[in-house]
């Protein structure tokens, strides 16, 4: 069985943006034989997403 693993990325900072890339880095390097991961973003005005699919 996976575990699920949540990557919460984004908010209100001025670091959004490095979030962002910084959450796909991690998204790319999970090792996906032994986790699933779960996307959570927040925008800029602090609410937050599931992003459902992640495109390149």
């Amino acid at each position: 069985m996976k575990l699920k693993v949540a990557v919460i990325f984004g908010g209100k900072s001025a670091e959004h943006e490095v979030s962002l890339r910084s959450a796909t880095n991690i998204f790319n390097a999970v090792d996906r034989a032994r986790l699933i991961p779960l996307l959570i973003g927040v925008d800029k005005n602090g609410v937050w997403h599931y992003i459902r699919s992640f495109g390149k």
